[in-house]
C-alpha cells in the first residue's frame, strides 16, 4: 500500500509539472500573435501572463489545493467548465465501450459456436479494415449516411441524458475498440477452446454455450478487462477529432479549444485531468486483473 502511494505521488508531481510546462510553453506563443501589431515586448509579456515556470507550477498546485484553478479565456471558472464537459464525455465513453464490448465478445463467441469459416473471414477482414481506417473517416461516413442520406439521427450537439446524441460519435469511437477487442477475444477464446481442459468438458457432454460462457469467458476476462479499462480511460480523456466533427461538448472539444486559443489555465487543467484519468483506471484494471488471476489460481 505504501509503495502504491509513493508511486501515485511521484506520478502526480511529474504529471503536474508536465501539464504546467506544456501550457507555459504554449502561452509563450502568444507573443507571436502580436509580432506585427506594434505592441511592445513588455506588453506582449503581459499577454503571456508574465510568470515563469516555477511561479506557474506553484500557482497550479495552490489552485488544486483550494479547488480554484482560475478562469478560462471566456471568463468561466475552469473547474466549472470541466464539470460541465465531464458528464457528456462520460455518457459518450460508456455508450462506446458498452456496444463495442458486447459485439466484440458476442461475435467472437458466435464464430466459435458456429465454426463458420466465411463468418470468421468476414469479421476478420472487417476488423482489419476498421483498424486501418482513421477514426475521422468513419465519423464522416456515419454522418453522411445516417444524417444527410437517411436523416434518422442528429448530426451533433448534446442534450443531457439523451442517448440519441451519442450514437453516431459513439459508433465512430467504439468501432476501433470493437475491432481490437474482437481480435483479442477471438484469439484468446480459440486458445482456451483448444486446451485439454475444454476437451475434457466436451467429452463429458457439456454444451458449447456452457463451455464458452462459464469456462472460456472467465479465462480471457482478466486480459479483456485491462484492454477495456485502457480504452475507457482514453475515451474519458476526450476524442478531439470526433468531438469536433459532431460538435460534441466534451473534454476533447475543450482540449482543442484550449490549444487553439492558448488558454493556459484550461489547458493545464485538461492535461492534468487526462493524465489522472488514464493512471487511475489503468491501475484499477491491473489490480482487478491480479485479483481475478489470484482467484483463479486458488480455485484451480
Amino acid at each position: 500500500m505504501l509503495e502504491e502511494v509513493r508511486r501515485f505521488l511521484a506520478f502526480v508531481l511529474l504529471l503536474s509539472a508536465v501539464s504546467v510546462l506544456f501550457s507555459h510553453l504554449r502561452s509563450l506563443d502568444r507573443r507571436f500573435l502580436f509580432a506585427d501589431s506594434g505592441i511592445s515586448e513588455e506588453d506582449s509579456r503581459d499577454f503571456s501572463g508574465g510568470r515563469n515556470f516555477l511561479d506557474s507550477y506553484l500557482l497550479f498546485w495552490k489552485g488544486i489545493l483550494i479547488l480554484d484553478l482560475g478562469k478560462t479565456e471566456s471568463g468561466d471558472p475552469v473547474l466549472s467548465h470541466l464539470s460541465s464537459r465531464f458528464l457528456p464525455t462520460l455518457h459518450l465513453a460508456v455508450f462506446s465501450i458498452f456496444w463495442s464490448v458486447i459485439f466484440a465478445v458476442g461475435l467472437s463467441f458466435l464464430v466459435l459456436f458456429l465454426d463458420s469459416s466465411w463468418l470468421r473471414g468476414f469479421l476478420d477482414a472487417s476488423s482489419r479494415l476498421v483498424l486501418s481506417t482513421p477514426v475521422f473517416v468513419a465519423a464522416v461516413i456515419l454522418l453522411t449516411v445516417f444524417f444527410f442520406i437517411l436523416g434518422v439521427l442528429p448530426p451533433g450537439g448534446y442534450e443531457s441524458g439523451e442517448t440519441v446524441y451519442v450514437i453516431l460519435p459513439g459508433i465512430a469511437l467504439g468501432s476501433r475498440v470493437w475491432a481490437r477487442l474482437f481480435r483479442f477475444s477471438l484469439s484468446m477464446a480459440e486458445t482456451e477452446s483448444d486446451s485439454a481442459y475444454v476437451r475434457v468438458l466436451k467429452a463429458r457432454g457439456y454444451s458449447e454455450l456452457r463451455i464458452l460462457f462459464r469456462h472460456v469467458l472467465p479465462k480471457i476476462l482478466p486480459v479483456l478487462l485491462v484492454l477495456i479499462f485502457l480504452d475507457f480511460s482514453s475515451l474519458l480523456s476526450g476524442a478531439i477529432v470526433v468531438e469536433e466533427i459532431f460538435f460534441f461538448p466534451g473534454i476533447g472539444k475543450s482540449m482543442y479549444h484550449a490549444i487553439r486559443t492558448m488558454d493556459v489555465s484550461l489547458l493545464s487543467a485538461l492535461l492534468f485531468y487526462s493524465g489522472m484519468i488514464f493512471y487511475i483506471l489503468s491501475r484499477i484494471s491491473e489490480k482487478f486483473r491480479d485479483s481475478l488471476l489470484g482467484w483463479e489460481t486458488q480455485s484451480a
